[in-house]
């Protein structure tokens, strides 16, 4: 009963931070030919979550990999390691001819959450991102970061949400975004505003 009781106060917790979410950014993914929101919400005691749009399985849903601002430089410092891993492999695959590889990078990403929109706001708790190096069969050397999501609160309930990079810059410009001071000063600023209107 405590365990199902943590749960309904955990969903709850989230479907409102998802509600007072705040458009900050976005960014391209060429793989998919399309442009991603990075939204952020701010709690009361002065941390915030992020929520980075991704693909998902269903070309409708909405779905979003959730970063608490605690593990948001572990979370940057993983993608950076992930973005050289994948240029140095991309350089070598060139310079030996290489068309058919696929192999795990040993990236160290902290757990998040990953959330869809299906007839309501899904969650999958503490999910680990694991970034595979691909070199595709029309040529395209890529990232795929894949997980299959099951709700927490019904098992029968998945989702299958993607990430896919096909090069450094799409790596950089993400990295740059994920800007602890800039995120957390934009939360800021929109409060300000906000409460001008008290």
């Amino acid at each position: 009963m405590k365990k199902k009781f943590t749960i309904f106060t955990l969903l709850l917790l989230f479907s409102s931070m998802i509600n007072a979410q705040e458009v900050i950014d976005n960014y391209t993914m060429s793989y998919f030919n399309k442009k991603y929101d990075i939204e952020a919400s701010m709690e009361k005691n002065g941390d915030f979550t992020v929520y980075i749009q991704v693909s998902a399985e269903r070309v409708s849903t909405k779905a979003n990999y959730m970063i608490k601002s605690s593990r948001l430089n572990e979370f940057k410092e993983a993608l950076i390691f992930t973005r050289d891993k994948y240029s140095e492999w991309a350089k070598i695959a060139k310079e030996n001819n290489v068309t058919d590889m696929t192999k795990s990078i040993d990236a160290k990403f902290p757990n998040i959450d990953i959330a869809w929109l299906g007839s309501k706001w899904f969650f999958s708790f503490s999910q680990k991102l694991s970034p595979t190096f691909m070199i595709l069969k029309n040529g395209q050397i890529v990232v795929s970061f894949l997980n299959k999501n099951t709700a927490s609160s019904n098992q029968y309930i998945d989702e299958t949400t993607y990430w896919v990079f096909n090069d450094v810059k799409e790596f950089d410009e993400v990295i740059q975004k994920l800007d602890y001071d800039k995120i957390k000063g934009k939360l800021e600023k929109l409060e300000n505003k906000a409460d001008l209107f008290k």
